[in-house]
């Protein structure tokens, strides 16, 4: 029932001083062996056995639409040239060109030389890129000691070429990340822009802006440090060893982070005295001493781990019993469905409003929580991206390859309550838990993000549970449902039937919408449907003064 453990944070650590990476070994499996080693063959023949127990083995030929003979046609001529040539890097360049081109988080890579991590992304152009919402990549983070701030690139500019080529025809440079596989969309955009700015040592690239203009910029060694920034998005480093931290915020607002699913708990008596579980219960105890209503989850950069965990924990937001999951079993059996596992109520309980934050690195178990929060009706997602899209089974043995790597890919399902494959993306790239209230990603975001220091997605869902109601009521105002779809209704009751102007604003200060209200209309319906999900202010001025406050559209 364990999904692998993903140690990210012990395979970026690696990175900066390019020793060799290690996952955490699955459950049941000894350190170097498999049924699968295919350490002692040529690179052809260890290749083509790769291909052989995929094609056999993946749980989601079918879902994710792939086309074997396609794949293997496509990379056997460069594992056979490295071969011919024994070039070492161009052998795993083409092992990650085949696994990555499938979309999914769980294809993963350990053992990798030092030597290839160097070539592919040693080197730093200065800055790092970030699809936003408008399609483009712009500038997040940049190093002000670079040539590309010396010749005036800044945070927020948009990079339209690389090499010439457009930013948009770019998409091989997904399948050379040496730290991780996305599966949706935006997640494989997200990988796209840490890797366009990334090279080996002295690699010469022409980057062009959007006014048109080019610079030609040299790599140069940042140990690592820009990637793992990007990597971490808007993610804060965790402050501690603790894989769950909780604290108090301001305006009675409370805050907990889960990093990880540690556990190696197989039953639920023993998870119920696993440190973590009982940290996120004394968090929950601490909340409602304190009289809290209103809650952040932040699940941005969670590594995953024992789904037993999750389904657990989430009692402790469950009032009724609610199932979790389905887990069949392999090829072997003809993923016949093998476990159950139901979340059951717990004490203590929080049942105030909830808004959680996810990003591309929330996979396999954390995207586990978001699942559960996303079912209650009391939570929300509110989030720049979605989640990873990769909620298989790894707890199988890898495949051993030459050159000491080990490859590791789901075997298993995952299913609904219904039987069908969940939260994994499929040929449409479509996956993962998405977001209910989606935060802007726009140059000003990536501003305030990057350069003003500020977490822009806390920020907003501090601003969300501040502020929110079902019936915004100033006095004599009445808005509401708030959260609303496509509509909502105003209803005033000022003297006199006073008239007065509606106006709705993006949270940065841009006006959308503005309507005037007659002095005879005492209910109006306001359409809200061209409006993209999220936040927004709203603001009525009249004769007597002015009122405003916080809207939230939803799909």
């Amino acid at each position: 029932m364990k999904k692998i453990n993903l140690l990210f944070i012990m395979l970026l650590i690696s990175a900066l001083s390019y020793s060799q990476n290690e996952l955490k070994t699955p459950s049941g499996i000894q350190p170097g062996s498999s049924q699968f080693d295919y350490r002692d063959l040529s690179w052809t023949q260890a290749f083509d056995s790769l291909h052989a127990v995929m094609e056999l083995r993946y749980p989601f030929t079918e879902w994710k639409a792939i086309k074997w003979d396609e794949k293997y046609a496509t990379t056997k001529p460069e594992i056979d040239n490295a071969q011919s040539n024994s070039d070492s890097i161009a052998f795993i360049k083409g092992l990650y060109e085949y696994l990555f081109s499938i979309p999914d988080g769980h294809n993963s890579f350990s053992g990798i030389p030092d030597y290839y991590k160097s070539e592919i992304a040693g080197g730093t152009y200065g800055f790092n890129l970030t699809p936003l919402d408008d399609g483009t990549f712009a500038v997040s983070i940049i190093d002000p000691e670079s040539a590309a701030f010396a010749q005036g690139l800044r945070t927020g500019d948009v990079i339209t070429k690389l090499n010439g080529i457009n930013i948009d025809e770019t998409t091989e440079l997904e399948c050379t990340n040496p730290s991780f596989n996305y599966a949706t969309e935006q997640g494989r955009l997200f990988s796209r822009g840490l890797m366009m700015t990334r090279a080996a040592v002295g690699t010469e690239a022409t980057f062009t802006s959007d006014d048109a203009a080019e610079m030609i910029l040299t790599a140069y060694d940042d140990n690592m440090l820009l990637f793992i920034r990007g990597f971490y998005n808007t993610s804060p480093a965790s402050e501690n060893d603790s894989l769950v931290t909780y604290r108090m915020m301001e305006n009675n607002i409370a805050y907990l982070r889960i990093t990880e699913e540690a556990a190696e708990c197989l039953t639920v008596e023993e998870m119920l005295t696993f440190e973590d579980f009982l940290t996120v219960k004394k968090a929950i105890q601490y909340f409602n001493d304190n009289d809290v209503q209103k809650l952040i989850v932040d699940l941005r950069g969670n590594l995953g781990g024992n789904d037993l965990q999750a389904a657990v924990t989430m009692g402790l937001f469950y009032q009724n019993p609610s199932f979790y999951e389905y887990i069949t079993g392999t090829y072997d059996d003809d993923y016949a469905i093998d476990i159950t596992l139901q979340t059951e109520p717990l004490e203590p309980l929080f049942d105030g409003e909830i808004a959680v934050i996810v990003d591309p690195n929330c996979v396999s178990t954390g995207e586990g929580f978001a699942m559960m929060f996303d079912r209650l009706e009391n939570a929300q997602i509110v989030s720049h991206w979605g989640t990873n899209g990769s909620f298989g089974m790894v707890d199988h043995d890898p495949v051993l390859l030459p050159l000491g790597i080990s490859i590791s890919f789901a075997q298993a399902r995952s299913l609904d309550e219904n039987q069908k494959i969940q939260l994994d993306s499929d040929s449409l790239l479509q996956g993962g838990v998405q977001p209910d209230i989606k935060v802007p990603l726009t140059r000003e975001s990536l501003i305030r993000q990057w350069t003003e220091g500020i977490d822009v997605q806390l920020e907003y869902a501090i601003s969300l549970l501040s502020g929110l109601n079902e019936v915004d009521d100033t006095g004599d105002i009445l808005l509401y449902p708030n959260p609303c779809q496509d509509q909502f209704t105003i209803r005033q009751a000022l003297p006199g039937n006073e008239s007065f102007r509606l106006e709705i604003f993006t949270i940065d200060g841009r006006k959308l919408l503005s309507q005037q209200f007659s002095s005879n209309q005492i209910e109006k319906e306001i359409d809200v449907s061209l409006l993209k999900t999220g936040l927004y202010l709203w603001q009525i001025k009249g004769k007597n003064g002015r009122r405003q406050g916080k809207l939230v559209v939803v799909d």
